[in-house]
C-alpha cells in the first residue's frame, strides 16, 4: 500500500449554514480549535472558543461580523488565540478562505465551507510571505465535495470547482454518483475497504488512492471523508475533503526506491566482500572450487555450479546446493562434468562467449535440452532449472572455467544479482588462479629440495635418521638442510643448517652452501675452518644468503668413546643424551651466522661421545611456534630428550621427538637429525 503523505495543512475545515449561522460540521483540527466544542453549534460560539479574529482585531462572534461574510474565495488573514493552533506561544495567524455551496440540493446550497490554515512565522514573529503564498495556493487547489447517504449509494451531491479542475469532470457529470467512479486499476483494494468500514461505523477516514481523470490519466488523491450529525445525532451529509499529492507521492517512491538501492548495493558489496575474504584464506584449488558455489547457493539460492577446464588437467564440475534435500544430487553432478559440458550457455562461456553472460536467462527451449546420463538430467531436474546467470571463472585474460547460479524459479534474478556475480567471478577467478600457481611453485619448489636434500645411507658404527618437514602455512619450501658424510680419512661429518627465508631463493641458496660444505668438510679441514672458509666465500663471492649452521666431525672407531668436534655459526645448540640419561647441551663454539662478518675467533669445541649416546641436531622450526616461545621450547626440547627410554635407536628417538615436539600445523619448514654412537 502506498503510505498516506502527512495531512494538507494542519488545515480546519468547517460547514457553517449561513442562514442559521450555524458551524454544522468541523473538522479535527477545527475541534481542536474550539476547545472540542459539540457541533452544531453557532458559529459565533466557535469563534468565540477559537479566539479568531480579523488581523486587525474586529471580532468575528457578533451579527455584523460574521466569520462567513468576512471570508472570500481568495483568502482573508486571521489572528486566533495562541492556545487555539499547535506550537504558537502568541497570537497565531490565520489563512482563512470561504466557499458558497452554489448548485448544491436542497438546504446545502445555503451552507458554506470554511478552510482555515495556520501560517508559518519567520524568526521574531514575522509571518513568512512565500509560505502564506503557497498555503493560499494549497488552500485554493483543495477539492471539496459533499455526498448524501440518505440517499440511494451515498451519491455526491455539491462538489467545488477545485474537484471538477482536478478530475475533469463537470459538476453535473459527477453529481448523484458515489466517489467511486474516480477509482480504477491499481487502486488498493484494501484502502477501499477500510473507506468503505469508516464510513459505516460513522467515523472519519484518511487514505491516499490511486484515481483516474476523466481523460484515464491516473493521479494520487488524498481523501478525508468525515460525518455531519444533526443535533439528534443523525448522520446527514459527508464531507470529503481531497488533494492531489501525486507529486509528493512520486517522489516518497522515488527517495524509497533509492533507499532500497543503496542498501542493496550496499548488501551487494558485503557480500562480495565477503566472498572475496572467505576464498583469499584458501590456498589450496580444490578447496576453492568446493567453497565458492556453497556460497553463491547461500546467497543467491536455489544450487550452484563451477565448471574447469585446463590444458594439463581434466574438466570438473563442482555443484552445491541451498536445498538441504537435494545434497545427493548435487553430489552426484559433482562426480562427472559431462553434463556441464553439453550445456549450451557453459560452452558458450567457455569458448570465450558472451551470449549468456550480459544478462540472467530463463531456462527453456534448446537450453532444456540438456545432455548427460538420464540420472544427471534427474538430477538437475530435482535442483531445478527455472532460470540462471553465468558468467566466466576469468584471470589474466584467460577463461579457466565458468560460475552459474541456478533457480528453480523463472525470472528469479536481477540485473544487480548479474552485476554481483559477474564480480565473484572475477575475484574468484584470480583467488582460483592464484592457488593454481601457489600449488604449481609449491610442488616445483618441494621437488627442488628434495632432490637437494641428501639420501642418508648407512654409515658403520652409526644409527641415523632424519625429518625434513615443510611449513604448513604459505611457505612450503625453505632453505632448512642436513648431512650425513662419511669421510675419506674413516671420520663422519655431521651438519644441520637453515638459510634465512621460504622460498626457491632460499632453497637455491640452501642447495649451493651445502655443497660448498661438504666440498670443505671432504678437504679434512676442522669444523672451525669449514665455518672460517665457508663465511668468507659467502661474503667475498655472494654464493648464498645469511644462514645459521653447525658442523661437527666424528672421529673414533664404532664401540669405544668417540671424540666429537663442533663449530656453530649463530645456531642453536645440539643435545647430546649419555647412556646414562644424563644430558648434555653443546652450547659452546658460538660465532655469527654465516654472511655477517665474525666479531671474535671461532674457538672449536670437543666432547667425548660414549657408545649409545644419542646425538640430537636441529633447526628453530622444532623449537619455535606461534604459541610458545624459543626458551620454551627449548626447554620442552631438553626435557623430552633427557626422557627418551633408555637403549632407544635412532629412529625411534626421531618419531618420539617429532610427535612432542610438532603439532598438526607448524609455521616454519624444520630439519631433525638424530644420531646413536
Amino acid at each position: 500500500m502506498t503510505p498516506v503523505p502527512p495531512a494538507y495543512g494542519p488545515a480546519a475545515v468547517l460547514l457553517v449554514d449561513a442562514l442559521t449561522d450555524e458551524v454544522v460540521y468541523a473538522n479535527g483540527v477545527a475541534l481542536r480549535m474550539s476547545g472540542a466544542v459539540q457541533v452544531p453549534v453557532a458559529a459565533a460560539s466557535w469563534v468565540k472558543s477559537a479566539g479568531v479574529r480579523l488581523a486587525d482585531g474586529t471580532r468575528l462572534d457578533d451579527a455584523d461580523h460574521r466569520l462567513v461574510d468576512q471570508l472570500s474565495v481568495d483568502g482573508v488573514r486571521l489572528v486566533a488565540r495562541p492556545d487555539a493552533t499547535e506550537g504558537a506561544s502568541h497570537d497565531a495567524t490565520l489563512w482563512g478562505m470561504a466557499t458558497r455551496m452554489e448548485g448544491a440540493p436542497g438546504t446545502l446550497e445555503r451552507h458554506v465551507l470554511v478552510v482555515l490554515l495556520p501560517q508559518r512565522e519567520e524568526a521574531g514573529g514575522n509571518v513568512d510571505g512565500a509560505d502564506l503564498q503557497r498555503r493560499a495556493a494549497l488552500a485554493s487547489e483543495l477539492s471539496f465535495t459533499i455526498s448524501d447517504p440518505q440517499l440511494p449509494d451515498d451519491p455526491i451531491v455539491w462538489v467545488n470547482p477545485s474537484f471538477t479542475a482536478v478530475t475533469g469532470y463537470t459538476a453535473q457529470e459527477v453529481v448523484g454518483r458515489n466517489c467511486r467512479f474516480l477509482q480504477g486499476e491499481g487502486t488498493d483494494p484494501e484502502a477501499v475497504a477500510r473507506i468503505r468500514t469508516a464510513l459505516s461505523a460513522d467515523v472519519t477516514i484518511g487514505e491516499t488512492l490511486l484515481n483516474y481523470r476523466k481523460d484515464g490519466t491516473p493521479f494520487w488523491n488524498q481523501v478525508v471523508i468525515s460525518p455531519v450529525f444533526d443535533e439528534l445525532g443523525n448522520v446527514t451529509h459527508r464531507v470529503g475533503v481531497q488533494a492531489e499529492v501525486t507529486a509528493q507521492v512520486e517522489a516518497d517512491a522515488e527517495r524509497r526506491r533509492e533507499l532500497v538501492e543503496v542498501r542493496d548495493e550496499k548488501d551487494r558489496l558485503a557480500m562480495i566482500a565477503g566472498v572475496t575474504r572467505r576464498l583469499s584464506e584458501l590456498t589450496e584449488p580444490d578447496a576453492i572450487l568446493a567453497e565458492l558455489p556453497a556460497l553463491l547457493a547461500a546467497h543467491f539460492g536455489g544450487w550452484a555450479h563451477v565448471v574447469t577446464v585446463g590444458r594439463r588437467s581434466k574438466p570438473r564440475a563442482v555443484v552445491r546446493t541451498a536445498d538441504a534435500g537435494a545434497v545427493d544430487a548435487a553430489a552426484m553432478l559433482s562426480r562427472s562434468p559431462e553434463w556441464a559440458l553439453e550445456s549450451l550457455p557453459v560452452l558458450d562461456v567457455l569458448r570465450g562467449g558472451t551470449r549468456f553472460t550480459l544478462a540472467p536467462f530463463d531456462i527453456g527451449g534448446d537450453l532444456l535440452a540438456v545432455h548427460g546420463s538420464a540420472e544427471q538430467r534427474a538430477a538437475m531436474t530435482l535442483l531445478g532449472l527455472g532460470s540462471a546467470m553465468v558468467v566466466p571463472l576469468r584471470a589474466r585474460h584467460e577463461v579457466l572455467g565458468s560460475v552459474a547460479v541456478v533457480s528453480a524459479r523463472p525470472g528469479a534474478f536481477s540485473p544487480a544479482d548479474m552485476a554481483t556475480l559477474a564480480d565473484i567471478g572475477h575475484r574468484a577467478g584470480l583467488a582460483y588462479d592464484n592457488a593454481r600457481l601457489y600449488v604449481q611453485e609449491r610442488q616445483a619448489a618441494t621437488a627442488l629440495q628434495d632432490r637437494m636434500l641428501p639420501r642418508l645411507t648407512p654409515v658403520e658404527g652409526l644409527e641415523t635418521a632424519a625429518t625434513y618437514l615443510p611449513a604448513s602455512r604459505l611457505a612450503a619450501v625453505g632453505g632448512d638442510w642436513f648431512d650425513v658424510i662419511a669421510l675419506p680419512d674413516g671420520s663422519t661429518g655431521l651438519m644441520i643448517g637453515d638459510v634465512v627465508g621460504h622460498d626457491m631463493h632460499a632453497a637455491a641458496s640452501m642447495g649451493q652452501l651445502r655443497s660448498v660444505l661438504r666440498t670443505l668438510a671432504w678437504e679434512g679441514r676442522e669444523p672451525v675452518d669449514v665455518v672460517d672458509r665457508l663465511d668468507d666465500l659467502v661474503r667475498a663471492l655472494d654464493i648464498g644468503d645469511l644462514a645459521t649452521l653447525v658442523v661437527a666431525r666424528l672421529t673414533g672407531d664404532p664401540g669405544t668413546v668417540r671424540r666429537l668436534a663442533y663449530a656453530r655459526a649463530g645456531h642453536l645448540p645440539p643435545l647430546l643424551r649419555h647412556p646414562d640419561g644424563r644430558l648434555e647441551v653443546l652450547d659452546g663454539a658460538l660465532r655469527t651466522p654465516v654472511g655477517i662478518r665474525p666479531i671474535d675467533t671461532l674457538v672449536e669445541r670437543v666432547v667425548d661421545v660414549p657408545p649409545g649416546a644419542l646425538l640430537v641436531l636441529y633447526t628453530d622450526g622444532l623449537v619455535e611456534r606461534y604459541d610458545r616461545s624459543q626458551r620454551d621450547g627449548l626447554r620442552l626440547l631438553q626435557d623430552v630428550v633427557a626422557g627418551l627410554p633408555a637403549g632407544v635407536d635412532a629412529e625411534e628417538a626421531r618419531r618420539l621427538v617429532l610427535a612432542a615436539m610438532v603439532g598438526e600445523a607448524h609455521d616454519d619448514d624444520l630439519c631433525l637429525l638424530v644420531v646413536r654412537a
